[in-house]
């Protein structure tokens, strides 16, 4: 009776850790995971602004990879710096009449017209399981200055990108995580892309580049 006792027992944990495992591979959380956003950005339809500009990307932007723990749903990863590059390519591409990338922002870029320098200050995200809805959600803070080609800053300005995907849409959270994450990106670029005459330093610099031309 006691080793039929003890038999039960074994059972009864072997099925509550299969029910657990269970459970954690439907909802797709217990483990975390790690994502790495993708490169497939488009190049924006729009009249060029008549000038080349550069851009400056630091080591902090190139690499930037945000780190957090969710409380039940384990340890997450978001991985932006390796997509930033052509992110920017792109949206440059379409927005002016010429665009390179420069090594150092400060420095003297005499073939320029002035020197973009983007970063990301903050990245936020939830999952279906926080907010009880069926989306994952991505926030990023990008803060952007605009430089002179001799390194004098002319104008600053933050930008918050936000994007969203429908869990059941991709195969699994990860790639839902990875959709939204793209979307904010994309997000990001479109705002800019709109909303650039209008940002802080941005219209006298165009003034004093292009004069009535703007």
């Amino acid at each position: 009776m006691h080793r039929n006792l003890i038999s039960r027992r074994r059972m009864s944990l072997y099925a509550r850790a299969v029910a657990f495992a269970a459970a954690c591979s439907l909802v797709g959380a217990c483990a975390g995971g790690s994502v790495a956003v993708p490169t497939g950005f488009p190049v924006p339809l729009m009249e060029k602004v008549q000038l080349p500009v550069g851009i400056h990307l630091d080591d902090a932007l190139s690499s930037y990879t945000h780190v957090e723990t969710v409380e039940g749903r384990g340890e997450w990863e978001i991985e932006l710096g390796s997509a930033q590059r052509s992110m920017f390519d792109n949206l440059l591409q379409g927005m002016f009449i010429g665009h390179r990338f420069v090594e150092r922002a400060d420095g003297h870029n005499p073939d320029v017209a002035g020197v973009l320098v983007p970063s990301i200050e903050e990245l936020q995200f939830t999952l279906p399981s926080q907010t009880r809805t069926e989306y994952h959600e991505v926030w990023i803070r990008y803060h952007f200055r605009i430089l002179d080609n001799r390194g004098n800053v002319l104008g600053d300005w933050p930008l918050m990108a936000y994007g969203k995907s429908h869990q059941q849409n991709h195969g699994g959270a990860s790639s839902s995580l990875r959709a939204a994450a793209l979307d904010a990106c994309r997000d990001a670029m479109a705002d800019f892309a709109i909303r650039f005459r209008s940002f802080p330093g941005v219209g006298a610099w165009l003034q004093s580049e292009l004069g009535g031309a703007t």
